[in-house]
């Protein structure tokens, strides 16, 4: 099992692409959104990152609302899954709940705290001039 973990960091603005594998991947499961896991997840020892969202692995988001680790048709007026474009209506949708399982394919998460090392440096990122 493994998941693609997309790392937001706020200070600069920037995302990055991680693969977690194996027991890297074993610490999303059973989170929700919300949580604050270690960055050991992800490969950047002495920070800590809040999971935001993701997707299930045929695309459908996970709604912070909706509790379970299941895919739902949900009746929604706005949100995450639904954006209408009059106000008021309101439409059934398939959204995943916001568990973490196996069946999910992408994790959003964004920087909570930093540790003493910069993130191009863990995750490799520096750019090659």
């Amino acid at each position: 099992m493994d998941f693609r973990v997309v790392i937001s960091d706020p200070q600069s603005g920037k995302a990055y692409q991680v693969e977690a594998k194996d027991t890297a991947a074993n610490k999303f499961l059973g989170r929700k959104i919300g949580d604050v896991i270690d960055g050991d997840a992800v490969g950047m020892p002495g920070y800590s990152i809040e999971i935001t969202g993701g997707s299930d692995r045929e695309g459908f988001p996970l709604r912070r609302d909706l509790p379970g680790s299941k895919r739902r048709k949900i009746l929604i007026a706005s949100g995450t899954g639904y954006h209408p474009l009059e106000k008021g209506r309101r439409r059934r949708k398939s959204v995943h709940g916001h568990d973490i399982s196996a069946d999910v394919g992408q994790i959003n998460v964004k920087i909570k705290e930093r540790g003493a090392k910069s993130v191009e440096e863990l995750l490799g990122a520096a750019p090659a001039e």
